[in-house]
Parts: structure tokens; sequence; C-alpha cells
């Protein structure tokens, strides 16, 4: 083996066993952002002329270094040797361990030695879907209630099981605008699973009065539900006139004179 590449080598490892190149990982749900110290061109000095980065949901050892994935989008070309430099590798699936390696090579075609491996389990991706927007109905009323009824939603869209309902009404009609401005409902159920038959009583009404339900619902990473569609309805007056109480009978007396008494009748 020429000197040159035995110092190359030689110098590269134990310039990564000394800490000073370590490759680390700096993650996000479907990517790893890879940095390193760059080496020479002859071991410490000079400009080496690319890098080879390969990753794998599997340890990566010398041995099988070139049978991993190998990463060339946006790979720099190697710097000064010092120089600190990175590389972001995208792409990768969430909750995955992903173990990262390198080589680098000079213009002579001497490769370095591996580098260390760094490895980093991805997060899950974010809950972005939100829950499907409720149907609405009044079930039942009365005179100072209304009954509610709706099949439940899911978590994401019409699966798993969703968090919360906000359910809310008014005596004008409710839009996505005025919806916060709406009176809440208290007492409704935490969400079932979906297609479950749910319903909450809104009471405290005023009698035969006209009132209007929107309802939305959210999930556990914050995600909410378009509007559901308004319900309306108006409750009944069911309650008569109160009894009275206070009838009385008073006699009318009616006062003859003389002469009306003795007038003859009329034939």
């Amino acid at each position: 083996m020429p000197r040159r590449t035995v110092l190359f080598a030689a110098a590269l490892l134990a310039f990564l066993a000394g800490g000073w190149s370590q490759a680390h990982a700096q993650q996000a749900w479907n990517s790893a952002t890879l940095t390193w110290t760059t080496p020479g061109d002859d071991s410490l000095s000079g400009t080496a002329t690319q890098f080879d980065i390969r990753y794998s949901t599997s340890p990566i050892t010398a041995a099988n270094f070139s049978g991993a994935s190998r990463w060339t989008t946006g790979v720099p070309a190697p710097a000064a040797a010092g120089t600190r430099q990175s590389t972001v590798v995208t792409g990768l699936s969430p909750t995955a361990t992903y173990y990262f390696a390198m080589k680098t090579v000079d213009d002579a075609g001497n490769w370095s030695g591996l580098s260390n491996v760094a490895s980093k389990t991805l997060p899950a991706a974010p809950d972005t879907l939100r829950p499907a927007a409720l149907a609405l109905s009044v079930s039942a009323r009365t005179d100072t209630s209304a009954t509610l009824a709706w099949s439940a939603v899911g978590d994401d869209s019409l699966t798993g099981t969703a968090t919360s309902y906000d359910i809310r009404y008014s005596t004008s009609p409710i839009t996505a605008a005025n919806f916060a401005g709406a009176t809440p409902v208290s007492g409704a159920p935490a969400p079932a699973a979906p297609g479950t038959a749910q319903s909450v009583v809104v009471h405290a009404l005023a009698r035969e009065t006209t009132y209007y339900f929107a309802a939305r619902v959210a999930d556990e990473a914050g995600n909410v539900s378009a509007l559901s569609n308004v319900a309306s309805t108006t409750t009944t007056d069911t309650l008569a006139p109160a009894a009275i109480n206070n009838l009385t009978v008073g006699l009318v007396l009616t006062r003859l004179t003389a002469a009306a008494a003795t007038r003859p009748a009329r034939r």
C-alpha cells in the first residue's frame, strides 16, 4: 500500500477515534441533519475530494457499509480540513431507528476508514388530521330545554376517538365567524367510539323561543373539526294561564218607584 494511503487512512481513523469528527444526527419526524468536521486530503491537511454518506435501519459496519443506502442529495464537496459541514437526509420513516456512517476519498482514490456510526430514532409524525364535523339534530324539546343528538366521529376524521366537544347555542343563527361568541353547553359527554349515538340536554332555555345549536370536535393534538351543521328548534309553551281563585258573586239590587209599580202593562 502506498505510504500516502496508509497515512490518510490511519490518521483519519485516529482523528475519528479522538472525537474530533464525530458525526451526529439532529432529527425531525421524517429527516435527520448530519454534521461532521471535515478531514483533509492527506490525513488532516489539504482538501479531500468526496464524501460517501450511507444510512440504514440496521447497524452499519465496515463490512456492510457498501450495502447501506447512499445519500447524495445536497451533500457538500469537502471543504478545507477542520471545516464543520452538514447535510440533511430526508424521506425517512417516522418512529424508525436509523444508523448513519460516512467515508471520505481524496483525488488519488484513497478512502478513509469508516466514521463513527451515529444513530437516531425518529419521532412519530405529527397528527394534522382533524376530526370530522358532527351532524347535530334536535331529538326532543320542552318549554325550557332541548335535547341534542349526534353520532360520534373519530379522532382522525372517522377513525379513533376524539378528545372533546365544544357545543354552543344562541338565539341568533350560528356561523363559523360567531361560534366563539355563542353560549357554551355544559354537561356534554366525552367523545365515544365513532358511530356511537350520543346526546346532551340543554337546560335553562326560555319558553316559545327559537334557538340555534352548533358544535366542534377536538382531538388530543389540538386539531379542531369544521363547524357542524346548525340545528334549530323553538321551545314549546305548555304553561296554561293560572286559574282564577278570587272569583266572587255580588247582589244587584233594583229599586222600583211607586209610579213604575202601578203603571199598567201595555197591550
